[in-house]
């Protein structure tokens, strides 16, 4: 069995979801689960509706929700059969007059709290998942229909919610392995949650990556297979570097070191259940799915030693915290990296200096109020904890830099070559790293030239 997440610029159009429902018709073998995301831009529509509600625009508002109701309608007409559609339309026109009640509602309020947040965005995944059930039977593919919402069990923490993993592996157990034996393929919508007394939540920015690993760990799935739209992941961001190369393995450490170090793919949250699970996922390509992509968690142990992927943080709070004198260091770094643990991946270790000092780097500002005072409490009262804002962060990634001396002193000599002092960390993050501070205009020199003398090689050229 395995899981098939498609994100939204897969199922961004009618003629994209007959792509998804090809790719997902070519693997009926293996049988397949389908997690999806809401199609295109349609979660950034609906918050947009909701803020505009808070802000007393009701009219702007409900003209969002009127636009996605003719969208999604539209997408119902090309990719569904006509017998289906009536049912269908009943139902989508049944949660767009759920949505209006809570535009409605916010726009009373003059209050868009977290909880009615989530409530709004995760409309857009309900719609998906049904539209895509629909799709499938058109062309003869038996699906069924999962509400997420009965299926994803988290706690209360509206718009960032954590997974109850217990009573969701019960709920998906009880669920979905029926709607497998007979042949059919369950379809369920990613990101979006619900508490135990059936509040709808939402898992945070790709929370649908992040809702398949769960569906994968959960069902004990041979692979979850993340369709995007890039053929897996890269030696760098091609924003940045044109020459980024696909990178063929990584092993979990790896990729989560990438995903807190700036890499788009995959989410963070992704990695925890499927490395639990030692389940493996593949990050492909929907608009290429004859290529292989990027396998995570079975790194090839014959490849030789080289860095895996250069990635970059933008617009870093720099915190500093120091221990000064020379008694009293007992448990000072153990206690830090506990705070960087529970705040990862916002938090990241920059690097230390002896057991007395360590540097770190702090992605979301907003955050700050809530980790300083943890920060300080770990560091202990004698601690001097500076905080300075506005630097990049560039994070070079392989498990290669602990095991291969050779590797890091060129890496380090790299580095070292563009005037920029070098952090090689080896304990406080998922793998070892080098990381370098830099200005945000010379990030993507710096990039190009850490890639030309680390990663040689054209761009067709596949990184083991």
């Amino acid at each position: 069995m395995i899981v098939m997440k498609f994100g939204g610029s897969s199922v961004d159009t009618a003629a994209a979801l007959e792509r998804v429902v090809g790719i997902v018709r070519d693997r009926l073998d293996r049988r397949p689960v389908v997690v999806i995301s809401a199609m295109g831009r349609t979660t950034r529509h609906l918050l947009a509706s909701a803020e505009a509600a808070a802000a007393g625009d009701l009219p702007g508002a409900l003209a969002i929700r009127k636009d996605l109701m003719a969208f999604h309608h539209g997408e119902v007409e090309q990719a569904v059969a006509r017998a289906d559609r009536e049912a269908l339309d009943v139902r989508l026109d049944s949660w767009f007059a759920e949505l209006e009640g809570h535009l409605r509602e916010i726009a009373a309020t003059r209050a868009l709290t977290p909880r009615a947040a989530d409530a709004v965005a995760g409309y857009g995944e309900l719609l998906a998942s049904a539209i895509l059930t629909f799709a499938l039977r058109k062309e003869g593919i038996d699906a069924e229909w999962i509400d997420c919402r009965r299926a994803i069990v988290t706690d209360h923490e509206f718009t960032r919610a954590k997974p109850l993993y217990g009573p969701t592996e019960r709920r998906l157990r009880e669920m979905v392995p029926g709607v497998l034996e007979r042949g059919a393929v369950p379809v369920v919508g990613g990101y979006v949650g619900a508490t135990l007394e059936g509040v709808p939540t939402t898992l945070g920015r790709e929370g649908s990556d992040f809702s398949a690993a769960i569906v994968g760990a959960a069902l004990g799935a041979d692979e979850v297979l993340i369709w995007t739209d890039v053929d897996g992941m890269l030696t760098a961001d091609p924003r940045l570097y044109p020459g980024a190369r696909r990178i063929r393995t990584l092993s979990f450490a790896e990729a989560l070191e990438l995903a807190c170090s700036g890499a788009k793919k995959p989410h963070y949250g992704t990695l925890g259940p499927a490395s639990r699970a030692g389940v493996a996922i593949r990050i492909l390509s929907s608009r290429h799915p004859e290529a292989e992509g990027t396998l995570i968690g079975r790194r090839n142990p014959d490849a030789p030693p080289t860095i895996k992927s250069i990635a970059c943080r933008v617009d870093e709070h720099l915190i500093s915290a120091r221990l000064p004198g020379s008694e009293g260091a007992d448990g000072f770094l153990p206690r830090v990296f506990g705070v960087c643990e529970t705040f990862r991946p916002a938090l990241l270790v920059l690097g230390a200096e002896g057991e007395r000092g360590i540097d770190l780097a702090l992605s979301r500002g907003d955050r700050l109020a809530e980790i300083h005072p943890a920060l300080r409490k770990a560091a202990g009262p004698a601690a001097d904890v500076e905080v300075r804002p506005g630097r990049t962060v560039i994070s070079l990634v392989s498990e290669d830099l602990a095991t291969h001396p050779e590797l890091a002193a060129r890496t380090l000599d790299a580095v070292r070559e563009l005037a920029t002092e070098p952090r090689l960390v080896l304990i406080g993050g998922a793998a070892p790293c080098v990381r370098v501070l830099a200005d945000e205009a010379d990030m993507a020199a710096i990039v190009a030239r850490l890639h030309e003398r680390l990663l040689p090689g054209s761009p067709e050229e596949v990184v083991e």
